[in-house]
This record gives structure tokens, sequence and C-alpha cells, in this order.
């Protein structure tokens, strides 16, 4: 019996990355700091925040979604659009807001527009 010989071994490609040895002269740059935890329903209904309970209510739809079905699933799927429309339009006008703020004056509160002038009255 005759054997074959072995199959050639397929090379692994050379990539060039960006990593390397650390001197201990160097500093190592700090970890980014963890993004904030969503609120859920109870802490974003309790702060009053609008938006936040918007969000959780859309994450917690996104959740129920996946054990949906039938006409159920078909409503979850149009209440989380209609969610996602408000959503987007809220943050759309806060960041017109925020720009609005920026340009008028370094961002400080209304109030601090004009300097008080007492002999105006």
């Amino acid at each position: 019996m005759v054997s074959k010989p072995p199959a050639p071994r397929k090379r692994a490609t050379s990539r060039k990355t960006n990593l390397r040895s650390v001197p201990p002269a160097e500093e190592v740059p700090p970890a980014p700091p963890e993004p904030p935890k969503p609120q859920t329903l109870a802490e974003a209904i309790e702060a009053g925040d609008y938006l936040g309970i918007l969000r959780a209510q859309r994450r917690e739809l996104v959740t129920d979604l996946r054990n949906a079905s039938g006409p159920a699933k078909a409503a979850m799927h149009r209440q989380f659009a209609l969610l996602s429309k408000e959503i987007a339009a809220l943050e759309e006008e806060a960041a017109a807001v925020a720009k609005e703020d920026g340009e008028a004056g370094g961002g400080g509160s209304e109030d601090a527009d004009e300097a008080f002038d007492p002999e105006a009255l």
C-alpha cells in the first residue's frame, strides 16, 4: 500500500499589528471609562426623564419581542417603530437646542445673555 504524501500546510498570513512592548519609563494610558449603565424603566420614571422612559420602554420591548409571535409581534414592531421615531425626534431637538446654546454664548444659562443695566429701568 502506497501512502499519500501529507498535504502542504497553509502558511499563516503575516499581518502587521500595532502591538509593541512598553518600556518601563513610558506610562500606559488609562483605560477609557465605562459607558453609563442604561436606566431601568423604574429609575427613569422616578427621575422624571421622559426621554429615559422612552429608551427604557424600547429596551424592554426588544426583550419581549424575542418571544412574541403572530399579531402580538406585529403590534410590538409597530410600537417599536413609534418609540424609535419619538426618541429620534427628541434627540434631534435636544441637539438643536444644544447647538443653539453653544452659538449664543458659550452654553451659559438663559439669564447670562446680557449684562444687567440698572439705568435701563
